[in-house]
């Protein structure tokens, strides 16, 4: 037979319209993830907002910014006792671009999130995945010294990479080839913000290469 969990009482803190409420709580000492749910309801915290996005909430120890209460684990295992003051907040989101690239046949390819070194081998073996006939095409007509990318360097021509804030960046260390953004020549050894709809070009007449920003969110993860 399972023990009868400890009865805690605690002082429950949350927002409505930016006003703090309070209110006291009897409860089991329980998971979160179980109590999550029956406090909101008893606070009427709603569900879902206007676009059915589902609201997800957490519980914080003492403070609104105060350390998040792991979800599958027992409030006393985080020193929660009764006479605690918690706080029930609404799960954070934190804001994610994916940035997309488009070769001039038309593959196009989610950059990862770490800074890519752009060369002709990484085009190449991109678009044989993609697209293997264009692939095929263009090494006939590399062969044939008519490919825009016979101006892209086998060496690293640029890179593109993610910032810290969420944007993203193009840069290039080579001062004896040419990178174009938007028709610029890029300086050698600065980070350029990438925006929707920009257009690289590596070489003088090289290939050029759309951009694309996609925006998303993922949920937050608990803190330790």
């Amino acid at each position: 037979m399972q023990a009868r969990r400890e009865s805690l009482t605690v002082t429950l803190h949350w927002l409505v319209e930016g006003q703090e409420q309070t209110t006291t709580v009897v409860c089991e000492d329980s998971p979160p993830v179980q109590l999550i749910p029956l406090l909101a309801h008893g606070c009427g915290l709603p569900t879902h907002d206007r676009t059915a996005h589902m609201h997800r909430y957490q519980l914080r120890n003492s403070a609104i910014d105060g350390p998040v209460l792991p979800s599958k684990a027992l409030l006393s295992i985080h020193g929660i006792r009764s006479g605690t003051h918690l706080w029930l907040t609404e799960q954070a989101l934190t804001r994610q671009v994916a940035c997309l690239l488009s070769l001039p046949d038309g593959s196009t390819i989610t950059l990862p999130q770490h800074r890519l070194a752009l060369t002709r081998a990484w085009c190449f073996h991109m678009m044989a995945l993609l697209n293997p006939g264009s692939y095929q095409a263009e090494l006939a007509r590399l062969a044939q010294r008519t490919s825009a990318y016979a101006y892209v360097s086998r060496e690293a021509h640029c890179d593109i990479g993610p910032e810290a804030h969420g944007g993203w960046s193009i840069a290039t260390r080579r001062t004896d080839l040419a990178t174009f953004l938007n028709q610029e020549r890029l300086p050698p050894a600065t980070m350029v913000p990438l925006r929707d709809g920009d257009r690289i070009i590596p070489g003088d007449a090289g290939p050029t290469l759309r951009i694309q920003m996609v925006t998303g969110h993922v949920e937050s993860g608990e803190e330790a």
